[in-house]
């Protein structure tokens, strides 16, 4: 690249609660960075180390004071009310809109998984950024978009991408999207995970149903998930 790729500057979880603090704005309302550290719970300086791939995103805007865009504004909410379907699906979006990450995820499919040591040091040498602790937390954060998107998983250590046509199985949260509005003939899906000490199993029910069916449906299925735990 002919110039710096700006990456996040902190971790993860710092980077989300970013997201979520310019979501409290408007949308194309200018925020100051006191504003948004203050409402993100953390100093400045880290808000302005994860502006510039923000901007990149267009998740806020340029300028000394930044707004937030409406895709901002609906990423930070989703995250906020916990919906993961559609944190998966502006994430998605996201990268394929941004040459960068597209390239990054490109990589890692190309050849067949990297080591993470290895993909973090990918990314920041095809960023052009300087190799320290922020550009290195913010390499991570970019592999835990693609990991929270549903686009690789992490296995031994190794970063690995689902192919095309596979689902993930598991999204990175156990938290459960809502949908008020039900089709007649719609599929409701549900996963229920059994653990024991460290193994875990994930298993996905379909069910199909009609509207004259909803009011007994919950008693059913708290029945079925009943006899699942047992």
């Amino acid at each position: 690249m002919s110039e710096t790729y700006k990456l996040p500057g902190s971790s993860y979880e710092e980077f989300v609660k970013i997201i979520k603090a310019y979501a409290t704005g408007k949308n194309a309302v200018p925020m100051t960075l006191d504003t948004v550290a203050q409402t993100a719970g953390m100093d400045k300086t880290i808000v302005s180390r994860n502006n510039g791939f923000l901007v990149q995103l267009s998740l806020i805007s340029e300028g000394n004071k930044k707004a937030p865009t409406q895709d901002g504004i609906d990423l930070g909410r989703a995250y906020t009310l916990k919906m993961v379907d559609e944190i998966i699906r502006l994430w998605r979006n996201i990268i394929e809109a941004d040459e960068f990450l597209s390239r990054m995820l490109s990589a890692i499919k190309i050849r067949n998984g990297m080591e993470k040591t290895s993909l973090i040091n990918h990314i920041i040498y095809s960023s052009g950024s300087n190799n320290n602790n922020n550009t290195r937390a913010g390499a991570s954060t970019i592999i835990e978009i693609y990991k929270v998107a549903g686009l690789v998983q992490e296995t031994d250590g190794k970063i690995v991408a689902y192919e095309d046509e596979e689902i993930s199985p598991v999204i990175a949260s156990n938290t459960e999207s809502c949908n008020n509005s039900i089709p007649s003939q719609s599929i409701a899906e549900k996963q229920v995970k059994i653990s024991n000490c460290d193994k875990q199993i994930v298993i996905n029910i379909n069910i199909n149903t009609s509207v004259d069916e909803l009011d007994s449906l919950s008693e059913k299925l708290l029945m079925l998930l009943d006899g699942l735990k047992q």
